[in-house]
């Protein structure tokens, strides 16, 4: 069964939830915002309700929304490398089933506190991560490594996981998580609800490696008895009051049926326990049908009642539970089990403890109940009713399930929606509903009703409608226009809605929107100010001080209420919107407003009556008195206005002011009486027609012609009073531009007329006329004599003779014209028989057609005129007659009057001959290339010769043919159709009109064969290319290749490779490829006008050992190939040979040259260092090496990482217990003297899962100090658990002991190697020296104070790679008091050598390193506390620091200060002083960031970011991949000579046995000696990386790597990174195996290469000399452990950590009194007792006692 329950709330409204499925489509009728994303399953939905950005938890990705569903920001999450059976982190080394899984959101909740959200997935065992609510890619903080108890979610997609974030008393943020079990991972231990934290606790930091963040380890859980029982599927969980409750079913394993039951479950707030836990049954169920499995939930404040149930068969109803009535049974249910066993009255057990914990419901005092309403660890829990809350369902439905729910009320009515298993969404409203209805009628969704969004928080969709008409349209109940805050919201949201006309409901079918009924003026002008009255129906009344404002476009006036609505005045005229372009008026809404909220609008217009004049120019006053704006127009003053009269003058009203005025009132120029055709170079006077001219008075007229510009003037001559004519002289000369005129026609040509009064222009008045010139296109006579005789053009003769106006002629008109002249004749041959066509250009070639058609000879030949080509006197194309004789002769062109032209050229008839055609025959598809050979066949248009072949005696093809030269035309046969073989083929060449037959010429009949066929050469597939082997020749396959083509005209191509032909047969083709492939292209083929693609050719670049068939005829000749081939191998072998021993030797030379510069580079580096190392020694003999005291030591030895020793610290316990709580650590010491219980107490822990590597080495140290006063059984103990670990590794892989510190025992050996050789001092000087060389050589060069990178140094990724210029400076620096270690001020001052492109803080800690030479660091001031001043003379004083005011900043980039900054000399003087003021140390590259500015010292970094340090493998692989050049290489290599020594000292020191071998190392190479022969480990590798394991590893590489653990130092990046190549380079010698090493290793290998076999031989002698050294006695070393408990037990606070180790007692001590009562042994011992004692004496706790 299933069942879907909706929870009401009779109080207050505390939850809103948002119901969410989110769907791929929605149909495009539906107007709501939607989000989708196809490659995605949306899963949970969050909102934060202060911003209202929501958050989408989907498989593989995170989506961040805007409330209106637009995507700001998108993280994917998944897939990524994960495993059930895997902890993370997961790698395929040590999780080799790992596969990339899907990433499934299991949490989403939102912390608005913190501004966090909480995100878990099903990956990595269901591990949480914060992110930033302003930007979800920003994670806050995720578990690196996670303890067992932090991981949150179900690490299966379909088990549910819940959750909530909630706030204890103390506003401690806290995690509720319910989870349903999972039996693979690390499901199967966590219990179904856990508290988790939220915050870091004390000491911890929201770091990756934080174990306090998600996890229950200090907070509460849900205690289980046997958890595969107990499978929850949560469905909810919510707050109510003070109260945390879960929803959630599960099968009831204790029944019967075994069937499903629904519960809900409650827990006090800041219950740490969960003594308060109570959970009861829920129970829907009608007369006929129960539901019982959860679906949904939802908790609201009720109308009316509601709720929701549901079953697997789809059948589904509506159920309501009040929590009133959840808290009554919860509180009878507890109180019943605390103060009756759970019974009631009548004697039935009603109350019980559930999850099969051992406790009883019990009869407590009554006061109880009181005293602790959220238990407390006397009261019984978990507690359970059976007695079910009952409810009836108030809705059943049958056809389909109710699979999600959410509820409101509105104006007391309960609405709730419910999601169904169609993906519909039902409304149920007033406890009735309309079945297949959807929300507002348009909810529904796609077709395949898979997917359903719906965001709704209460009516979240009021406030998608946006204006009051979609709002009101919505026709929802819950929804309304709220007029004066503008939004469609819930009547309750609405401030004013009590009032009258405030809200307009949505519901009513009458309501409308406010609107303005009448505009009242609807336009004014732009230049006046005016009152403007709106009407407005129902506007809402207003406060006494409010008011309404009137928005004109931006302007704003304040609005004056009126019995009808209001008034608004108008912006000044200085104010108002400006007019568009081309525009003689703008109109804007006048928009209504109360303060910011739109009420009503209208279109508004301001009109600009100067605008309408401006626009049309040539009818200003008409268009002027007949706009729609009301203008007037001003006669005098030629103005376009809106005022009612003129300044002076007369004035014209608009046609809508006046009827009787309008346009016919305006004076207008009707146009020129006479022609309109004006002769260039001629004066002439006009007369214009035209109207209303007596209310001017005419001064002048002005004339421009509009397409040249050119302008004239000259005073009107006459003016008639009437007005209805107007003359005027028009003397204007247009002269023509750039040498030649043109004929200038309307409607491109126009007369501007200006008619001008004193000192306004009347009227502009543009006139269509025609400006022509004669001797435009009439360059002759008979052009001149054929123009238009409305021109008036004549040829004017005289000594320059032109075509011109005949009134402009001066000289003697020439009616007739001069004789034709010839300039060009083309062609000048032709054949004998006629036909060809020659064009004749010339002038007073004739006016026209008939004046030559029958006069043109060509060599006395009569040569017809084309009418169609004729052009009038310059041109005549004629074809010329037959001669049928070779002659020649002159062209003759004669017209009328007598006039003859005879040509200067010759044109010649002439007989050409072909002699020959070859080739004979061609395929059908034609192209066939033919070569003609005659004589003299350059004839006539040689461009021209075609051949025709008339076939069928119907059909006819043609082809152009290429004339090569005068005895060699190229042609092609034409294509023709599919013919049969019976057709006869005539083939001619056509000359002109010359016809050459081919079967008169060529002794054989020309004839078309069928077409050629080509096969592609894969026949089988011809997809696959065609496999090729060079020095071959492709052979292709056809069909009558040969009939009637040559190979010579067989063109195939691979490419743009020739595959040159070789043979053509009737079937097959040869051709030769080129030698190389030019790239997998197919091979084509060109036949005449056939193209065949035969498919890609692949060249076999393999070397083929088979032979083909054809070639195993003789077995003796392919023997004697075969021992060719392998004599040709051997002697390429040895060439390749010597070659490659040559490039050795080559490069072998190169490597011994660079080793000499090196080395000459070492030499002079070696000697400064060397002389700065003897002033150290110097100085060491004075003062000592630093060294740490011994609890300095063993505090950071043992306690590494830790910020804070735990053993400073003290014990945090009341001083009323103190006493009492001593002497059970006391006895908890004693306790640990038993070995059996201290065995017992390790191994249990480690067998726990949540006991994480962390803590197995923070017990070990704890150990390590509470027996530091009994070394000697510390020794016993770790021998003990040292052979339990041994024969735990025989049984799996014995050289894989002792890799890591993963267990206790790991952990107490490095201890105790440190303790024993804490004495061993003889290698602190050349580790002191080694260490103070370093940095004397890192600080010599530049070093980088924001990358940390520096010029020298031994680690490639810490190398500059630059090289910058700097300079040595010495200064003079002097202390003051209380600064330097003497106290008075140094007049004198200290010299001081730095580099001028030092930091200012670089520059104070060589100061310091000067000043306290040879001191602790402890002694000296941090530089942060010292202000540095740069003295000059007596009054120079200037204080220096890394960033003040001067700082160079070049955009987002600001540049530390240097002492190359402040142009500080060498020999300057420099003070320091105690800091006057505060300021901030210069932040590193992670800071930098912030507010925009990134900092940078002397190259700016990367913008990539650095990698956590688990990751600095792929950054060493990617600085690997970079080449480095040789001055850097020469570098490291410069550096590693100069602190070549240091490491040689240091490295014999530790590794000999001159001096005596430490008796603890003996000591224990001695005890692993004896373990392998105990287990017959014979194998002296596995020996050998036992050693390695125990003592380099464990102990000298961690001293080597920080110094700091043994001197009162204080080390930097650039020195860790140089002292991390050094101990790299010891742990390679001490290992067997051999590193092969080449041009991809990395640079700090390869360093050191020539060096570490050396050190291995010093490595495998000195493990070869202890074993040969006499064996130490236990009574030896137990001597020596003694004198080390009674030097140094007294230095560390043991009882510290005795409590300390207590803690993890407590937290295992169910497991732990477990295995000590499990034991004989311990019992007898009763060590169970002696622990319990301690607990109640330490922790007051309850036991058994």
């Amino acid at each position: 069964c299933l069942s879907e329950f909706l929870f009401t709330m009779p109080l207050g409204t505390f939850l809103l939830p948002v119901l969410c499925f989110l769907g791929v489509a929605i149909p495009g009728g539906l107007q709501y915002v939607t989000f989708s994303r196809n490659a995605t399953k949306f899963l949970h939905l969050s909102m934060d309700l202060e911003s209202g950005t929501i958050y989408v938890g989907a498989t593989n990705f995170l989506f961040q929304l805007t409330s209106d569903l637009l995507m700001e920001n998108m993280v994917q999450t998944g897939p990524v490398l994960d495993s059930k059976d895997c902890l993370p982190p997961v790698s395929k080394l040590e999780c080799p089933q790992a596969h990339h899984t899907d990433n499934h959101n299991k949490l989403l909740l939102v912390n608005s506190v913190q501004k966090e959200l909480i995100v878990c997935g099903s990956v990595h065992q269901g591990i949480c991560e914060k992110r930033s609510l302003t930007s979800i890619d920003h994670v806050l903080f995720r578990p690196e490594s996670p303890g067992d108890t932090q991981y949150v979610a179900a690490n299966d997609p379909n088990i549910t996981t819940v959750g909530l974030v909630a706030f204890s008393k103390d506003e401690v943020p806290l995690l509720f998580v319910g989870r349903g079990y999972t039996s693979r991972g690390v499901g199967g231990g966590i219990p179904p609800i856990t508290t988790r934290n939220l915050r870091a606790h004390g000491g911890d930091v929201q770091a990756t490696d934080s174990h306090s963040i998600f996890s229950y380890e200090e907070t509460a859980k849900l205690a289980v008895g046997r958890l595969s029982e107990y499978n929850h599927h949560f469905i909810k969980s919510f707050t109510y009051r003070s109260s945390v409750y879960f929803l959630f079913y599960r099968r009831d394993l204790k029944s019967q049926s075994r069937e499903y039951k629904t519960y809900i479950s409650r827990i006090c707030l800041d219950d740490s326990h969960y003594y308060s836990y109570v959970e009861l049954p829920l129970l829907c169920q009608s007369k006929t049908n129960t539901y019982s499995l959860l679906q949904a939930a939802y908790v609201t404040q009720p109308g009316k009642d509601l709720a929701s149930s549901g079953k697997l068969s789809e059948e589904s109803a509506l159920c309501i539970y009040a929590m009133e009535e959840v808290d009554r049974l919860t509180n009878w249910t507890r109180d019943v089990c605390y103060m009756r066993d759970g019974k009631s009255e009548d004697g039935a057990e009603v109350a019980y403890i559930e999850y099969d914990v051992s406790s009883n419901c019990v009869q407590l005092p009554a006061d109880t109940l009181y005293a602790y309403p959220c238990g407390s660890d006397h009261t019984p829990s978990p507690m359970a009713s059976r007695v079910p809350l009952e409810a009836a369902p108030l809705l059943e439905t049958t056809e389909s399930r109710l699979t999600a729910v959410a509820v409101n009320v509105e104006d007391g009515h309960t609405i709730a929606f419910l999601g169904d298993s169609r993906g519909r969404l039902h409304k149920v409203w007033s406890g009735s509903i309309q079945l297949n209805s959807m929300v507002s009628g348009d909810l529904l969704f796609d077709q395949l009703q898979e997917h359903l969004f719906v965001m709704t928080q209460s009516m979240v969709r009021c406030s998608l409608y946006s204006d009051c008409e979609s709002c009101l349209a919505l026709k929802d109940p819950y929804c309304g226009w709220c007029v004066l805050q503008g939004r469609c919201s819930r009547r309750s949201e609405c401030l004013r809605s009590g009032l009258s006309e405030q809200w307009l409901w949505s519901f009513n079918s009458t309501q409308q929107c406010l609107s303005v009924q009448s505009l009242t003026p609807a336009n004014i002008s732009r230049e006046e100010k005016r009152n403007i009255f709106l009407a407005i129906s129902d506007l809402p009344s207003l406060h006494e001080e409010e008011f309404y404002s009137c928005y004109f476009q931006d302007y704003e006036s304040s609005a004056v209420l009126t019995e009808s609505g209001i008034m608004c005045p108008s912006p000044d005229p200085n104010q108002t919107p400006a007019l568009p372009a081309g525009a003689d008026h703008v109109t804007i809404k006048l928009v209504v407003r109360f303060h910011d909220i739109f009420i009503a609008s209208v279109d508004f217009s301001f009109y600009d009556c100067a605008a309408v004049a401006l626009l049309w120019k040539s009818a200003p006053c008409q268009k002027c008195v007949s706009s729609p704006w009301g203008c007037n127009w001003c006669v005098q003053q030629h103005l376009c206005t809106h005022k009612a009269a003129c300044e002076e003058g007369t004035i014209i009203y608009n046609e809508r002011v006046r009827c009787l005025w309008g346009p016919g009132a305006c004076p207008c120029v009707q146009g020129i009486q006479g022609s309109s055709l004006f002769p260039v170079n001629v004066a002439r006077k006009i007369t214009l027609l035209g109207k209303n001219f007596h209310l001017y008075r005419v001064l002048s007229c002005y004339f421009t012609l509009a397409l040249r510009n050119h302008i004239s003037a000259e005073h009107c001559l006459d003016s008639q009073s009437t007005g209805l004519k107007h003359t005027a002289l028009f003397p204007s000369v247009f002269t023509e531009q750039g040498g030649g005129g043109v004929l200038c026609r309307t409607p491109n040509c126009w007369v501007i007329l200006c008619l001008r009064g004193c000192f306004h222009t009347l009227l502009n008045v543009s006139l269509p006329v025609t400006f022509y010139n004669c001797s435009v296109g009439h360059s002759d006579c008979s052009r001149c004599q054929t123009a238009d005789s409305k021109y008036n053009c004549v040829w004017c003769g005289g000594d320059k003779p032109s075509c011109i106006f005949r009134g402009s002629c001066k000289e003697e008109i020439e009616d007739l014209c001069p004789a034709p002249l010839i300039h060009s004749v083309y062609p000048l041959s032709g054949p004998v028989e006629g036909g060809t066509r020659i064009t004749i250009t010339g002038s007073n070639l004739g006016q026209k057609h008939q004046d030559i058609a029958e006069t043109v000879t060509v060599a006395g030949i009569p040569c017809a005129v084309d009418a169609q080509e004729y052009e009038i006197s310059s041109s005549i194309v004629c074809i010329t007659g037959g001669s049928w004789t070779e002659r020649f002769g002159h062209i003759v062109v004669e017209v009328p009057g007598g006039g003859r032209g005879v040509s200067e050229h010759i044109f010649t008839y002439q007989n050409p001959v072909l002699k020959s055609i070859v080739p004979t025959q061609g395929p059908k598809a034609g192209g066939t290339c033919l070569t003609l050979l005659g004589s003299k066949l350059l004839t006539g248009h040689p461009n021209e010769i075609n051949q025709s072949l008339p076939m069928c005696w119907l059909c006819a093809f043609e082809e152009p043919c290429l004339v090569n030269s005068s005895y060699l035309i190229l042609c092609k046969t034409p294509a023709i159709n599919l013919l049969l073989r019976s057709v006869r083929v005539k083939l001619e060449f056509i000359l002109d009109n010359l016809s050459f037959d081919f079967n008169s010429l060529h002794p054989m009949p020309f004839s078309y064969e069928v077409n050629p066929i080509l096969k592609p050469l894969n026949a089988e597939d011809p997809a696959k290319p065609y496999r090729h082997k060079p020095g071959s020749v492709i052979s292709v396959e056809g069909e009558n290749l040969d009939l009637a083509i040559s190979k010579d005209e067989v063109m195939a191509m691979i490419g743009e490779g020739i595959c040159v032909v070789k043979t053509l047969t009737r079937n097959h083709l040869y051709c030769e490829p080129p030698s190389e492939q030019p790239c997998m292209l197919s091979l084509q083929v060109q036949m005449g006008n056939l193209n065949f693609l035969l498919g890609r050719v692949q060249y076999d670049t393999e070397s083929q050992l088979t032979f083909p068939l054809e070639a195993q005829i003789g077995l003796g000749v392919g023997a004697s190939f075969v021992a060719l081939i392998v004599l040709v191998i051997v002697f390429i072998y040895r060439r390749k040979s010597k070659q490659a021993l040559r490039d050795y030797k080559k490069v072998q030379i190169q490597l011994e040259n660079l080793e000499t510069s090196v080395r000459d580079r070492c030499k002079k580096e070696f000697t400064d260092l060397m002389t700065e190392m003897m002033d150290l020694t110097s100085d060491l003999v004075g003062t000592g090496i630093p060294f740490l005291d011994y609890k300095s030591y063993a505090e950071r030895i043992f306690f590494p990482g830790h910020r804070e020793s735990p053993l400073q610290r003290d014990l945090d316990i009341p001083e009323c217990r103190r006493q009492t709580v001593e002497q059970g650590l006391v006895q908890l010491s004693n306790l640990l003297n038993s070995k059996l219980f201290l065995t017992k107490f390790i191994h249990t822990l480690e067998i726990q899962r949540t006991f994480s590597p962390r803590d197995r080495a923070y017990v070990a140290s704890l150990l390590t100090v509470s027996l530091h006063g009994k070394l000697e059984y510390f020794t016993d103990i770790l021998k003990t658990l040292l052979n339990d670990l041994v024969e735990q590794y025989v049984a799996k892989n014995p050289k894989l002991m002792l890799r890591r510190t993963e267990t206790v025992v790991e952990k107490l050996l490095t201890n105790w190697m440190s303790i024993c050789l804490y004495a061993f001092d003889s290698v602190g000087e050349p580790l002191y020296m080694l260490f103070r060389g370093i940095k004397h050589q890192v600080d010599k060069g530049p070093v980088d104070w924001v990358t940390g990178k520096a010029k020298y140094t031994l680690n490639d990724n810490r190398l500059l790679r630059e090289d910058l210029e700097y300079r040595t400076l010495t200064l003079n620096a002097l202390t003051q008091a209380g600064v330097a270690a003497g106290g008075a001020e140094d007049s004198q001052g200290i010299s001081a050598k730095v580099l001028d492109c030092d930091t200012i803080t670089q520059v104070k800690e060589k100061i310091l390193d000067q000043i306290y030479k040879g001191m602790p660091y402890c002694h000296r001031p941090d530089p942060d506390t010292l202000d540095l001043e740069w003295r000059s003379g007596l009054a120079g004083h200037l204080i220096l620091s890394d960033e003040d005011v001067t700082s160079v900043v070049q955009g987002t980039w600001k540049r530390l200060n240097t002492l190359q900054h402040y142009k500080v000399r060498t020999d300057s003087t420099i003070a320091s002083s105690a800091l006057s003021s505060f300021t901030h140390k210069t932040p590193m590259l992670e800071d930098a960031d912030e507010g925009g500015i990134k900092l940078w010292h002397l190259v700016k970094p990367t913008e990539e970011p650095e990698l956590p340090k688990h990751r600095r493998g792929s950054l060493r692989d990617r600085e690997r991949a970079k080449a480095i050049p040789e001055i850097y290489l020469t570098r490291l290599l410069s550096m590693k000579g100069t602190l070549q020594k240091f490491v040689d000292d240091l490295f014999q020191v530790i590794l000999s046995t001159s001096r005596p071998v430490p008796l603890a190392v003996k000591y224990f190479f001695d005890l692993l000696d004896e373990q392998a022969l105990h287990y017959g480990i014979a194998d002296p590798e596995t020996i050998h990386i036992w050693k390695t394991n125990s003592l380099p590893l464990r102990f000298w590489i961690n001293i080597i790597k920080n110094p700091q653990f043994v001197f009162d130092v204080q080390t930097s990046d650039n020195v860790d990174a140089v002292l991390l190549v050094i101990a790299q380079t010891f742990m390679d010698s001490c290992t067997i195996a051999d590193h092969k090493l080449g041009r991809d290793s990395p640079i700090n290998k390869l360093l050191y290469a020539r060096d570490i076999p050396r050190y291995k031989q010093m490595v495998e002698r000195y493990y070869a000399d202890i074993r040969q050294t006499i064996s130490a006695s236990d009574q030896e070393m137990n001597s020596a452990l003694a004198e080390l408990s009674r030097n140094y037990s007294g230095d560390l606070n043991s009882l510290v950590a005795l409590h300390e180790l207590y803690k993890y007692i407590n937290k295992y001590y169910d497991q732990i009194i477990t295995a000590l009562e499990e034991d004989p042994t311990a019992q007898k011992m009763q060590l169970g007792y002696r622990l319990q004692q301690i607990a109640a004496a330490v922790e007051n706790k309850v036991t058994d006692l």
